[in-house]
């Protein structure tokens, strides 16, 4: 096939000497080869250290950023303001691409002209592999379609950067905020206001790896507070943008919170973290004043 625009691959690594190969091999082998990977080393302490510069050695599109630690979202900004790409891809390090994901996502974005094209994947648990998709086939989203779809949890985006396909003009001059979690939530609500044509395929492009020691997996951790501040940031954007999606966007905001608190019930420290669980709470009360009714949260 022609493959005339390059492709970024972002990939931010933190002590992930485990899982880390697995990935660049999936990157690398794809059928669609015009890439260029940026991967960061975020002050890893084990030797992912190594093993990036070993496939550097081994492979010139890949491209070694070494850094103090500071966090996903400063190295996926580090990664976006050294990218030469036409087009955006992200991975988190410790999952891996079907051969076939960039070169399905190209494709997707020719045929409909798109900013974005978004894949379905597999989630794949210890005792358990879940595809994800919704069995409609290419569903392409205009910009308030894709708003609509976007604020419905459960919907064909999502709110991950890593089964999707990016045109940098979309994303350009913007960047991560400084969250552990709930970053690409917020990202992607901004980078959906510069897609005109946005297009959904079911075809399973990513494997999406539930770890129980990761930062999505452990124990209820301060982090998982972000969602609070991304909601806030998110409502004032909506609020300023687009007040005719505000009625969708607490629906989302309500069902961010309630999984949340769900995390937090589901942990052993349930009783030691009065304060989040009340702001939690009355998060949601707030939010409920606004739509009984409404279509936006019917899984709340």
């Amino acid at each position: 096939m022609k493959q005339e625009r390059l492709i970024s691959v972002i990939i931010p690594a933190y002590n992930v000497d485990k899982y880390l190969g697995r990935c660049l091999d999936s990157v690398l082998g794809q059928t669609y080869d015009n890439l260029e990977v940026l991967l960061v080393d975020d002050g890893s302490t084990d030797s992912t250290e190594e093993i990036c510069d070993r496939y550097a050695g081994k492979d010139p599109r890949i491209h070694v950023i070494h850094k103090e630690n500071a966090g996903v979202s400063a190295a996926r900004n580090d990664a976006l303001n050294m990218a030469c790409g036409e087009l955006i891809a992200f991975a988190d390090a410790d999952d891996h691409y079907e051969p076939d994901m960039l070169e399905c996502l190209y494709n997707k974005m020719t045929e409909y002209d798109a900013d974005m094209a978004v894949c379905g994947y597999y989630e794949e648990y210890p005792d358990r592999i879940v595809e994800r998709g919704t069995g409609l086939g290419d569903v392409l989203y205009n910009r308030h379609q894709a708003y609509e779809d976007y604020f419905k949890m459960g919907g064909r985006i999502g709110s991950g950067c890593w089964n999707k396909l990016i045109k940098a003009e979309a994303i350009k001059g913007i960047r991560y905020k400084k969250y552990s979690m709930g970053e690409d939530v917020e990202l992607l609500s901004r980078v959906i206001d510069r897609c005109d044509r946005i297009i959904c395929t079911d075809h399973p492009g990513y494997h999406y790896i539930h770890r129980e020691d990761s930062a999505t997996q452990s124990s209820f951790r301060p982090a998982n507070m972000d969602i609070i501040y991304v909601c806030e940031e998110m409502e004032e954007y909506v609020r300023n943008k687009h007040p005719e999606l505000i009625m969708q966007f607490y629906g989302f905001h309500a069902a961010w919170h309630v999984a949340t608190l769900q995390v937090l019930k589901k942990s052993n420290e349930f009783s030691k973290h009065n304060e989040e669980k009340q702001k939690l709470k009355n998060n949601i009360k707030e939010s409920m004043k606004y739509y009984r009714n409404n279509k936006y949260v019917y899984w709340v």
